[in-house]
């Protein structure tokens, strides 16, 4: 097991981004299987351990989904669009789309985002969130990092960083 803190575990999770015409890509590398990746990205008991998306079902067959970062918060559409064995997954996210695709340990997740100048600010947050998930893979018992407390664990410096490598520097403020 890796006893490396979480906020360094987040600094140097193995990621790679590109901007397209269309999306944003993120490629990460886990530990773990795909198997395990694939239960993490699906299964709603999993999720909530790491993920900001919190569904009321698992995200494995498509349909209507609802979704709550928090149990007291609005609900978010994350409807699930297409889902290919266990190793591609499309769904909403309000009024994103997210493609999710498990290679052995490596996940893509190409995001169609309706405000692709914050590209920075939405790969900062998934890469905590995939820095707590690779924790968890790693066997590592890490409470999941969403909103606000992102801010603790290096998001703004995953921000500036990701608002520079794709020159788009006007990000929101927090």
């Amino acid at each position: 097991m890796n006893e490396l803190s979480i906020d360094q575990r987040i600094a140097d999770l193995p990621v790679a981004v590109d901007l397209t015409e269309d999306a944003v890509v993120l490629e990460a590398d886990l530990s773990g299987t795909a198997e395990q990746i694939w239960a993490h990205l699906t299964d709603p008991e999993l999720l909530v351990t790491w993920s900001p998306i919190v569904p009321e079902r698992a995200l494995t067959e498509p349909g209507p989904v609802l979704s709550r970062e928090n149990p007291e918060d609005d609900p978010v559409s994350v409807d699930v669009l297409a889902t290919a064995g266990e190793h591609a997954l499309t769904h909403r996210w309000g009024d994103d789309i997210l493609e999710w695709l498990v290679d052995e340990a490596r996940v893509t997740l190409l995001m169609k985002l309706t405000a692709p100048q914050y590209a920075p600010t939405y790969i900062a947050g998934w890469q905590v969130c995939l820095g707590v998930l690779d924790a968890r893979l790693d066997g590592v018992d890490q409470a999941r990092i969403v909103g606000r407390d992102a801010l603790e664990h290096g998001w703004s410096q995953l921000r500036d960083r990701y608002a520079e490598e794709l020159d788009l520097p006007d990000q929101p403020t927090v």
